[in-house]
């Protein structure tokens, strides 16, 4: 239930794992058989019952000489369940105890108990209070959290500065996962001036410690050559720690690598390991590429039974590309019985998450009535969708549509659109529509394209290559 505990408290039972403890003889355990509860009384204060020696040696010790350490081991005691009842109230008070006479580990943990509402009612502005003490007392740990409190916009207002001062006395301590933010923040330019050198220079830090997700950010960097020389080989060295790791993004950049042949000799049945790797352990990109390299016998014998399964388990994830490859295979019938019903079913899915090409291909469907009925008016709002992606060959037929309905404006700014794309057959439709046309009605049309194209060309440039059919 606890498992956000987890982190913090390894770090405590290392840290008190010298102290001395109380260790019940088999004698005593006999003795005590059949008792639930250890029942002090002080005076004529009321009874207090303790579970076990340690609990109420522990509480004595906190309790009548307010010894620090005392107060954090039965803090511990309360978190852990262990020796005493789980109990996080308990714990919260303990700590408070602790931390309250200056106690680092007590300051960190009642930080994190707050962060979480814990044993105590959420509250981000005393979490960040905690913290900090501990944080000015050199303690790594708190630092970090400090800095992600900041990172995160967790419960206080987002201050990439603050996140990047304490990033870096965390850093410095040798904190891998410091470094790792810290490299993504300079990479990115988020409370550090925009510097790939210096976010090389973390993420190796970190990297050495054995962090993969640093391993696999510094192999994309020298894989793409961003910020420093392009090097396939350092890439390669770099993936392979962290695909080592288990890093699933990794072991998908490997399988790229040998399928391209950057760095390595083309190798197709290499790159399918690397893509299986990753695509059992649910990567849904890695699946693709399996699935693709099932279906055209790259590095494998040809098997669209296998091609269709790894499509469906990244469909499964909402993979809208897998969802449209698996709308191809139906109405294509490859590796399926066709079928135009569940082919329109599979590209709905994949049209819904904006992939333009499920969008073109259900206009089409819409259009001619194949598993669906026929419906030019939802032929035209899917091919709207898909054209506003920058899709020319859903600008061509929008054009057609409208040209049909007589609507020579909207359908020479599509026309126009198209042409502008190199598309032959739309430049020669628009040089007929033109003729037919007055020139307010171009210049209208014109303006359309025009304004179109201010608020949607990025879109159309990044689009085709986003979605790219097998």
């Amino acid at each position: 239930m606890f498992n956000s505990f987890n982190l913090v408290s390894s770090r405590l039972l290392t840290r008190y794992a010298s102290m001395n403890r109380v260790w019940i003889s088999a004698g005593v355990m006999l003795m005590l058989q059949g008792c639930a509860y250890l029942d002090v009384v002080d005076g004529d204060a009321d009874k207090t019952q303790f579970t076990s020696i340690q609990e109420q040696r522990l509480h004595k010790l906190a309790t009548d000489k307010g010894d620090v350490e005392a107060q954090v081991q039965l803090g511990e005691l309360y978190v852990i369940g262990h020796d005493a009842p789980q109990d996080l109230e308990k714990a919260s008070y303990w700590y408070q105890q602790a931390a309250d006479q200056g106690n680092l580990t007590a300051q960190l943990r009642l930080g994190e108990m707050y962060m979480m509402g814990h044993g105590v009612s959420q509250d981000h502005d005393e979490a960040s209070r905690w913290y900090r003490l501990a944080a000015s007392q050199g303690d790594a740990l708190a630092q970090l959290r400090l800095g992600r409190l900041y990172d995160q916009s967790n419960g206080v207002p987002p201050n990439y500065q603050e996140a990047s001062h304490w990033y870096h006395m965390a850093a410095n301590q040798g904190d891998a996962q410091a470094q790792l933010r810290l490299g993504e923040m300079f990479e990115q330019g988020h409370g550090v001036p925009q510097d790939y050198q210096e976010a090389s220079l973390w993420y190796r830090m970190a990297g050495n410690q054995g962090d993969a997700q640093a391993q696999l950010r510094l192999g994309e960097m020298f894989d793409l050559g961003r910020g420093i020389p392009q090097d396939y080989s350092e890439a390669i060295r770099w993936y392979r720690m962290a695909a080592d790791r288990r890093s699933t993004q990794a072991q998908l950049r490997l399988g790229e690598m040998f399928e391209r042949g950057h760095g390595v000799p083309q190798d197709y049945q290499e790159a399918s390991l690397w893509y299986r790797m990753a695509a059992e352990q649910g990567n849904p990109s890695a699946q693709i590429r399996m699935a693709k390299m099932c279906m055209q016998g790259q590095g494998m014998p040809e098997n669209h039974a296998e091609g269709i399964r790894w499509y469906r388990l990244a469909a499964d994830q909402e993979d809208s590309l897998a969802q449209f490859q698996l709308g191809k295979m139906y109405e294509n019938g490859i590796g399926v019985p066709q079928d135009f019903t569940e082919a329109s079913r599979w590209y709905t899915l994949a049209a819904t998450q904006e992939n333009p090409l499920a969008q073109f291909h259900l206009g089409v469907m819409h259009e001619v009535g194949k598993g669906v009925p026929q419906d030019y008016r939802q032929a035209m709002e899917w091919y709207t969708h898909s054209a506003n992606h920058g899709h020319t060959e859903a600008q061509f037929k929008l054009g057609n549509l409208y040209a049909i309905r007589e609507d020579y404006i909207h359908a020479h700014m599509w026309l126009n659109l198209c042409a502008a794309q190199g598309h032959e057959e739309a430049k020669a439709r628009l040089s007929r529509l033109a003729s037919d046309m007055t020139f307010e009605q171009i210049a209208q049309a014109q303006e359309l394209a025009r304004n179109w194209n201010s608020q949607n060309s990025k879109k159309a440039i990044a689009s085709p290559t986003t979605f790219k059919a097998s």
